[in-house]
């Protein structure tokens, strides 16, 4: 593939990302006074004081999921894409993913992606948490959104300047669900929180260098908000490497080693090696290849990742 046309690929993705993201939060949130608050549609039944395992799942469009739907039902057999199609009766997702917005808890299935036909980490972390713990209730609380950086639209409050408004939204949103799974006489316990996330901090030097800082304090913030909500031993992080591609993400390398050395500050945090495990942004559309975003499979095996990690701290 020539530079040029590399450039162009991503130009085009970057445009996409950013229409997508246009008016993703209207109508969705209420803004007074600078004070965010989320209405959550009522779904559920009463919980009658059912355990409710919750895991937080944040960040860019890897995140949020810009994975083709259509290119996951070719590569997978028709049985396991119809259980894919018709959810998992222990795990449920309320959602703001850039335009696509589930508008309630509703099993986690196909399409709860960034836009109409795409989807992103939950239905492999659905697909796991179901194998692993068929008898255990899951609430996954996706906030995610293409083409947001840590360096201003996620900064938390320990960072110094302005907060950003995509991390108030979050915490907002956050809060809005776990309040209403109490309300519903449920027994919340938040577990974890699953972070993909970084990408668009790769093009400055100014946002890489300090990406460690800023996502360490947001893991402080974060887990200060929500203690209350928390488990017992409190809200694991499991955070992910961003595509070792510098020809795309300049300076991933620095991004990268930030996210290693925050998963060193605490036995709670983790770093998922996605190019150990040999996630791919290569192949997907064929005809031509969408370099910023995982392919069908290595999404689906992030999902499987993020899981099987987040588990490993269930009480």
């Amino acid at each position: 593939m020539t530079k040029q046309k590399k450039i162009t690929i991503f130009l085009i993705a970057l445009i996409s990302t950013l229409v997508v993201g246009i008016g993703a939060f209207v109508g969705i949130y209420i803004l007074q006074k600078n004070k965010i608050s989320f209405n959550v549609n009522d779904t559920l039944p009463d919980g009658q004081g059912r355990e409710a395992t919750v895991i937080i799942l944040a960040g860019q469009s890897n995140a949020s999921g810009c994975s083709r739907d259509d290119y996951l039902k070719k590569n997978v057999s028709p049985e396991k894409y119809s259980e894919y199609e018709n959810g998992y009766d222990n795990v449920y997702i309320n959602c703001v993913a850039g335009l696509n917005v589930s508008d309630g808890f509703v099993k986690c299935s196909t399409l709860q992606g960034e836009a109409g036909g795409f989807f992103g980490p939950e239905i492999g972390m659905a697909e796991k948490l179901n194998e692993l713990y068929p008898d255990q209730l899951f609430f996954i609380i996706k906030f995610a959104k293409g083409d947001t950086n840590l360096y201003d639209k996620w900064l938390s409050p320990s960072s110094k300047g302005k907060t950003g408004t995509l991390y108030k939204q979050f915490v907002a949103f956050v809060q809005a669900n776990v309040k209403y799974l109490i309300s519903k006489n449920y027994d919340v316990k938040i577990e974890g929180m699953c972070w993909m996330q970084g990408e668009s901090d790769s093009f400055s030097v100014e946002h890489a260098t300090n990406y460690e800082v800023h996502l360490a304090n947001l893991i402080k913030d974060t887990r200060r908000k929500f203690k209350l909500y928390a488990s017992d031993d409190g809200i694991a992080f499991i955070d992910a490497y961003i595509a070792d591609n510098p020809m795309y993400w300049v300076y991933c390398d620095y991004v990268n080693q930030s996210k290693l050395a925050v998963s060193e500050l605490s036995p709670m945090n983790v770093i998922v090696d996605t190019i150990y495990h040999g996630l791919s942004c290569s192949s997907e559309p064929e005809e031509n290849p969408d370099l910023a975003h995982y392919d069908s499979l290595s999404e689906l095996k992030l999902g499987y990742l993020f899981a099987e990690e987040v588990s490993k701290f269930f009480d």
